[in-house]
């Protein structure tokens, strides 16, 4: 039988969401406290996360042969091995012939910045940065719509580059800027790399010429990561 989990985490708990050796990961979190449900399997995840990048809807799929489960049960257990720094949302069986990764349409990303006064509380889970020019970011982020070849966006690998950017948008909350970036998939760091090239345009260290030659794949002007404490793996579209 396979059950889907539907999760949260605090990235700055973990180095990454996937498996590693001698670190500690989400993924080998939750596989130890599957395990008490007599689970062997690793959990297979529908997208990665490096470190210090969160997650408020992360998609995972377990096998068991436990066929008389009681999900609520299940659940509730779950959460008193994972809690505080893993949160299972809602947990259900799906098909058997169901694929987490490869069936995904699209993954959402947020990306928050704070730009009211520094707190260290909060450090982990936004970037504070200075209050921009919201119009002009918009503008600087529609030039990422559409299929590019990210190649010059991505922070290493051998994949097909080519994706489809569906939104990439940027909206005000009271004293937070928050973006939004829908894709039928992303590179790995691909969200942090726009970012970066985005934050370095409106501080005019960048043109907007030269972010577009890097979208369109012509040449490479800049390669640095924004931080991570500001990205969420915000939704995952089946």
């Amino acid at each position: 039988m396979k059950i889907k989990l539907i999760f949260a985490y605090d990235g700055s708990r973990f180095y990454g969401s996937a498996t590693q050796r001698h670190k500690k990961t989400v993924q080998d979190t939750l596989f130890r406290a599957l395990q008490a449900f007599n689970i062997k399997e690793m959990p297979l995840f529908a997208s990665r996360t490096d470190k210090g990048v969160h997650a408020l809807n992360a998609v995972a799929l377990i096998n068991t042969i436990n066929l008389d489960i009681d999900l609520r049960y299940f659940v509730k257990k779950l959460n008193s091995y994972l809690n505080p720094s893993i949160h299972i949302k809602r947990a259900f069986v799906v098909d058997d012939d169901f694929e987490v990764r490869f069936a995904v349409k699209k993954r959402q990303y947020k990306y928050i910045l704070n730009h009211s006064t520094y707190s260290p509380f909060l450090s982990q889970y936004q970037l504070f940065y200075p209050a921009l020019d919201l119009s002009k970011t918009n503008e600087l982020l529609s030039l990422f719509l559409g299929e590019n070849d990210f190649k010059f966006f991505q922070k290493q690998g051998k994949e097909n580059t080519i994706r489809t950017i569906y939104k990439a948008n940027a909206k005000r909350y009271k004293h937070y800027t928050i973006f939004t970036f829908e894709a039928n998939g992303f590179l790995r760091a691909q969200v942090r790399l726009m970012m970066s090239a985005v934050l370095r345009t409106l501080e005019a260290k960048l043109s907007k010429d030269e972010l577009f030659l890097q979208i369109k794949a012509k040449k490479e002007f800049v390669r640095v990561l924004a931080p991570p404490n500001g990205l969420y793996l915000s939704r995952i579209y089946y």
